[in-house]
């Protein structure tokens, strides 16, 4: 089931910097909202606070009316959130059978974790294989990240999230480092087969995959919203394209 999501009044301080300044966003459930904004302006500082490896300065994360505050990351992965990273955070020294698995069992009843039955083993191989699958992956089963191309590992990171079976899906840039064809190929399987079902937040500097999922648009600058509608409007919009492309007011 999808989440709803109310981050209101967030706001975050590193050292003299404030990475956030009093953020409101609000996503029902099945939305999936794009998230924009120039290098710096805070867009990883929310998923970082979203996730629980920052505590926010202040102001609330509801996850279906559930307060985030001073839970752990662990938790909140098993309240429902999942992420990819930006800069890929792999368990290099394990399997990509392994990593994907690995993600199952965080985010399973603790009780899963520790025990399951000869059947329900063939069946959870089964069912990761089948993942793999899905992310052209399932021939790589036992090779190491290292021995991936980025693409790859790329979809990797996308295939451990939908191991958890998130309620929501945080996605920081999916398609960094792709090409246009390789960009193209991860929106059409990030559409088929992460969103549905699910509430998204994704974090992307190509327009092409943004415009392809994301129905509405919030935009970053210097930690704070400075623009949250519909996608073809936001980025229309003057203030938007002088902070985010660098254009010239008209």
């Amino acid at each position: 089931m999808a989440a709803a999501v109310e981050i209101q009044g967030l706001s975050c301080r590193f050292g003299g910097v404030k990475a956030l300044d009093a953020v409101d966003i609000r996503l029902s459930p099945g939305e999936v909202l794009g998230l924009i904004g120039p290098n710096g302006s805070g867009k990883t500082s929310l998923f970082n606070l979203l996730t629980g490896h920052h505590n926010p300065e202040a102001g609330a994360i509801l996850l279906d009316g559930l307060d985030l505050a001073g839970q752990s990351p662990s938790q909140i992965a098993r309240f429902g959130i999942a992420r990819t990273f930006q800069n890929l955070r792999l368990l290099r020294r394990l399997s990509v059978y392994e990593n994907v698995r690995a993600a199952r069992h965080a985010c399973a009843p603790l009780r899963d974790a520790f025990w399951l039955s000869p059947a329900a083993r063939r069946q959870e191989r089964d069912s990761l294989m089948n993942l793999l699958d899905i992310f052209g992956l399932s021939e790589k089963a036992q090779k190491t990240p290292a021995e991936l191309t980025l693409v790859q590992m790329r979809h990797l990171e996308i295939a451990r999230l939908l191991a958890a079976d998130p309620k929501l899906v945080l996605l920081d840039e999916p398609a960094a480092g792709m090409t246009s064809a390789e960009t193209q190929a991860i929106t059409e399987v990030i559409a088929t087969h992460v969103l549905p079902g699910r509430s998204a937040i994704v974090i992307e500097h190509k327009m092409q995959l943004v415009a392809a999922l994301c129905p509405r648009i919030a935009v970053l600058n210097a930690g704070r919203k400075i623009a949250d509608g519909p996608t073809g409007q936001v980025l229309a919009d003057s203030a938007v394209r002088q902070s985010y492309f660098g254009a010239k007011p008209c």
